[in-house]
């Protein structure tokens, strides 16, 4: 019998994760639940915010240390780059304080726990380990990896931007648009909307518990990628989809009957799920991949789903990256009016790439928006529109 008092046995996390983190630490591999995500620095004025992990991208890299980068705006021409040059925006994550000035590092550090423990986790998959450490450091790489990059923040926008524009158009309708929309009356159709970041920032929340509810419903493998061509990775690379369809008839996130879920660990391991597979929530077993054919099926679906850029350990997925790169998982909206109630229908689909408008939040922004506006009415006339 094992000694009670043994780490190994069960490690009692810090009241903040409550039962949901209360893990067996396994060996050298330690749940992320361990590890206290709130840290002190409130000074901290960190900008260079990742939404694609380095830690994550690391275990795409070439001999050199570099990716291949294929942007989305012109994927014939990648570019090998160094994981911590890529997948960031200065200030992703920055919060207006209420009080003045502006938080920068809260949701850094609640990613930073996850990332901390994902090189031991890849070491022990890479050595074919099972444990509840294991599928939980697994499922929480694939909960932010998920709910954090742009691909989901733009879905978000994109919902706020369709309900925003349609209280407005009833405001004018009903003559009472605020004073300071006044001057946009009969331009609402195509008048920019900017979403607050700080709006998508706040529904990760629920994306998490989405989230973590879908993983409840799935059973998780290890495939082991012995061909020579690597996975590839993106930065929107949790691909979730009914798997009895095929690719080009695909929806994306479409989990209404068999759900199939694929995530690449690294270019020689990738994790999927199935609403076929049980136990469900856990990884359960590692295979081998030995069929070429079988990995570049793979890499079409992670293309598919790749948003603003897909990674590459090489150059060997060229064509396949090229057949996708036109259009990203979106989404689109439909407004539908029934008497004083308003519905707003949002679907999954693979299309162009969305334009989300500049969130106008200083008055030198509204500025140059007025600016723009005036610019393009005055061309309209010109032409005789």
């Amino acid at each position: 019998m094992a000694d009670a008092r043994d780490p190994r046995i069960m490690t009692q996390p810090p009241s903040y994760f409550g039962k949901w983190g209360n893990v067996p630490i396994d060996g050298d591999v330690r749940p992320f639940s361990i590890f206290n995500p709130v840290r002190g620095g409130a000074g901290r004025t960190n900008r260079k915010h990742h939404f694609i992990s380095v830690t994550y991208m690391e275990g795409f890299t070439d001999e050199c240390g570099r990716v291949q980068v294929y942007r989305a705006e012109a994927p014939e021409a990648p570019l090998p780059m160094q994981p911590t040059a890529i997948g960031y925006e200065n200030h992703y994550y920055s919060q207006k304080l209420p009080e003045g000035g502006q938080e920068n590092h809260r949701f850094e550090d609640l990613w930073n726990p996850i990332e901390t423990v994902w090189p031991e986790t890849v070491r022990a998959l890479q050595a074919r380990r099972l444990s509840p450490a294991l599928s939980f450091n697994v499922q929480g790489m694939l909960t932010i990896m998920r709910t954090r990059v742009p691909a989901t923040r733009d879905r978000i926008a994109l919902i706020l931007e369709a309900k925003l524009r349609s209280q407005c158009q009833v405001l004018e309708e009903i003559g009472k648009l605020p004073p300071g929309l006044e001057r946009y009356a009969g331009q609402l159709d195509t008048v920019p909307v900017g979403i607050n970041p700080h709006e998508t920032l706040l529904a990760m929340e629920d994306e998490f518990k989405t989230f973590g509810d879908l993983c409840f419903r799935l059973g998780f493998e290890v495939l082991h990628n012995r061909t020579d061509i690597p996975f590839l990775t993106s930065d929107n690379p949790v691909c979730t989809y009914e798997s009895r369809e095929s690719l080009l008839a695909r929806t994306p996130y479409d989990h209404s009957g068999d759900i199939e879920l694929i995530f690449p660990l690294t270019a020689r391991m990738l994790v999927r799920g199935s609403s076929k597979r049980q136990p469900f929530n856990v990884i359960s077993r590692h295979r081998d991949v030995t069929d070429p054919r079988k990995v570049r099926r793979f890499n079409r679906t992670i293309a598919q789903f790749a948003y603003r850029m897909t990674l590459g350990q090489d150059r060997s997925s060229d064509a396949v990256v090229c057949a996708h790169a036109s259009l990203v998982p979106t989404i689109n909206t439909e407004v539908r009016r029934h008497g004083k109630e308003i519905q707003i229908v949002w679907r999954h689909i693979f299309g162009p790439k969305p334009n989300l408008s500049q969130y106008i939040d200083t008055p030198e922004k509204a500025a140059r928006l007025e600016a723009k506006m005036a610019s393009a009415a005055s061309s309209l006339v010109s032409d005789g529109c």
